[in-house]
């Protein structure tokens, strides 16, 4: 057997530096806004970025029907770069301990935009061509729109809504990467073989939304606006999926939802069961108070 080294007197000299895949700072933000993102940065390992290209945002085209339909990332104003940030802590990373956010908790690219469109193709009217969306995430980052004077604008009940629907974003991102994980615990508490009673309907079919409940089962999104709930149950389809249609929306609830929404809920003892379950699961395995993520006012 031969052994290889370098002689004692020859230097090795120092690692090589990996190249960055972004050069901070980026643009002409505000000397506060550069300074914040090159200390997210270093202590994370994220880039929040304000300037990027099209490919940096989603270069594959989705499709639907026979048309392509693009999604675009306008660019927004460096003036606003500090807002979009105070923002996003005051929403999101506020809520997460340090040991989360450097464990994945931030993706590794967050994308701030003015605003996040998709060509709907051609036949719409100029003023309804396009489709636009508070956020999109693309594999391992988030773009998040609205980094613009609405900001300014924003009123305490707007910044709630808007907390609402990013919040359902990331921790969708989350589960998605496995960043967060459900206990089977959480599943063993639910009959997940035997369908529900269909259609569920609060005016035409009272007793059968009530058996959903009984069984302990949550609505699956509600109306940003309205606030009307909407049930995931509709069928032998959607009970293929059960299991995680179900966490999801006990996700949707834990961190969207405020004590006083969901007390009708949690008058019925298995949902109290799971929901508690799960609140304390995340509070002991990621240091994380989604209850408090929920009950924010501004």
């Amino acid at each position: 057997m031969m052994l290889f080294a370098c002689k004692k007197d020859e230097k090795i000299g120092p690692p090589a530096e990996l190249e960055h895949d972004y050069t901070l700072p980026q643009g002409n933000a505000p000397a506060a806004a550069n300074d914040k993102i090159q200390q997210l940065y270093n202590t994370y390992g994220s880039y929040f970025l304000y300037v990027f290209t099209q490919k940096d945002f989603v270069w594959v085209p989705s499709t639907g029907g026979s048309a392509s339909k693009i999604d675009t990332a306008v660019l927004g104003k460096p003036e606003y770069v500090m807002d979009m940030l105070t923002f996003l802590d005051d929403v999101w990373l506020k809520f997460l301990p340090e040991s989360f956010k450097k464990a994945q908790g931030i993706p590794y690219r967050v994308l701030l935009a003015d605003t996040i469109k998709t060509n709907r193709g051609p036949g719409y009217p100029p003023n309804m061509q396009y489709l636009y969306s508070d956020y999109k995430v693309i594999d391992k980052a988030i773009c998040f729109a609205g980094m613009n004077d609405s900001l300014r604008r924003m009123t305490p009940a707007d910044k709630v809504k808007r907390k609402n629907v990013l919040t359902s974003a990331i921790w969708a991102y989350y589960l998605q990467n496995k960043i967060v994980e459900i206990p089977a615990s959480f599943y063993k508490l639910t009959d997940y073989v035997t369908a529900p009673a269909y259609p569920i309907n609060a005016i035409n079919n009272p007793a059968n939304l009530e058996a959903f409940r009984q069984r302990g089962f949550l609505p699956g999104s509600y109306n940003p606006v309205s606030g009307a709930a909407s049930e995931w149950y509709y069928g032998t389809y959607s009970w293929g999926t059960a299991q995680p249609t179900d966490a999801n929306a006990y996700i949707l609830h834990l961190t969207t939802r405020t004590d006083a929404q969901m007390a009708a809920y949690l008058k019925y003892p298995l949902i109290k069961q799971k929901f508690d379950l799960l609140v304390a699961y995340f509070k002991s395995a990621y240091n994380i108070d989604v209850r408090a993520i929920a009950n924010a006012t501004y």
